[in-house]
């Protein structure tokens, strides 16, 4: 009798055993299901303004369908977090996991990228879509060597040139203006070749310095131009294509490599079809912004086919001074003979 008393005991506690042991499993494979990926992001970009309503509108559906909900953003809008130098800063040491950075912020997490950010590098978007395409994954190696992932490599714009006093259509302009630069060592040394002396400032304080009259000149996107209200200001804009800028989510590497890799591999999928789509929508955005502008009575100073030529020659210079400094001479000659045999194709 004390024997069948034992076995029974015994089949009970293995039962108990077995339903404790499915229990458990049952709950991690239910917080295995229903964990998220978290990635905390900052950007200079309102809320409100096209760029971030296009992050939301495009971006969020195509990235919660990729990775079936698990990989979400958070996002401090609007420089809450500070600007680009502070998210650089804040994603080395992990308070934030990345960041939606400006032309200037891209080259502080990745100096190598300078080089598409050169005056009068490109011609037009079809020549940055090719380099994007071709010299990818020559750029996410170098920027895993910085610490980060390329997520998506957008537009700023072909910023513009925008005073409350000149035409800017002269190369003496630069030397009267008071010009103020926000874009870092690239925008000195491009205005250094035109003998003109920038006053720097921070992103934030670019409005203020212009409605005080501190400064009365600067290069800038289009629809920064009209987010932040400077077309009230502003009587004059050259529309000459004086750089590209790109801008860019960068992950960490440390954030990054916590996403499993079947929604790291799909992710990256959709730079060659969610974030196609947002770039268009956001190039789009900005020729309405441009087009706008003139409308409100922003009077348009085109330089002459002499100038634009002499201009071009001056500043072109400075792509063979950052060598070393920025870039590898071999990353520049690749991206020129790039462009080159691009250009050829296009005849």
């Amino acid at each position: 009798m004390k024997k069948e008393v034992i076995v029974s005991n015994l089949k009970c506690m293995v039962m108990i055993v077995g339903i404790c042991v499915m229990l458990t499993l049952s709950a991690n494979c239910s917080k295995a299901a229903s964990e998220k990926y978290w990635l905390k992001m900052a950007t200079l970009a309102p809320k409100t303004v096209g760029w971030a309503r296009h992050i939301r509108n495009i971006m969020h559906p195509a990235i919660k369908k990729a990775t079936d909900g698990q990989v979400k953003l958070k996002w401090y809008w609007g420089g809450v977090m500070g600007d680009d130098r502070d998210y650089v800063q804040k994603m080395q040491i992990g308070q934030l996991d990345g960041a939606a950075l400006s032309g200037q912020g891209v080259v502080l997490a990745c100096p190598e990228m300078a080089v598409v950010e050169l005056p009068f590098m490109f011609e037009n978007y079809e020549e940055v879509d090719y380099i994007r395409k071709v010299m990818r994954d020559e750029f996410d190696q170098i920027a895993r060597q910085n610490g980060y992932k390329i997520f998506i490599w957008a537009d700023q714009d072909f910023d513009q040139i925008y005073s409350v006093k000149y035409g800017m259509a002269e190369l003496s302009d630069f030397k009267k203006a008071s010009i103020l630069t926000w874009y870092g060592d690239l925008e000195m040394a491009l205005f250094a070749e035109l003998g003109a002396d920038p006053i720097p400032v921070t992103v934030p304080e670019i409005s203020s310095s212009i409605r005080q009259g501190i400064v009365d000149t600067l290069i800038a996107p289009s629809v920064w131009v009209i987010g932040s209200q400077m077309y009230t200001v502003m009587k004059y804009v050259n529309p000459v294509k004086i750089r590209y800028s790109p801008a860019a989510a960068f992950i960490t590497l440390k954030a990054w490599n916590k996403i499993p890799e079947k929604y790291q591999i799909k992710l990256l999928d959709l730079r060659d079809t969610a974030a196609i789509k947002f770039c268009d929508k956001c190039r789009s955005d900005s020729i309405k912004a441009y087009k706008a502008m003139i409308k409100y009575g922003i009077k348009e100073s085109k330089m002459s086919p002499t100038v634009l030529a002499d201009f071009q020659t001056r500043t072109k210079k400075i792509w063979y001074d950052l060598v070393g400094k920025k870039y590898q001479k071999k990353t520049l000659d690749r991206l020129i003979e790039h462009l080159e045999n691009y250009r050829k194709t296009k005849k």
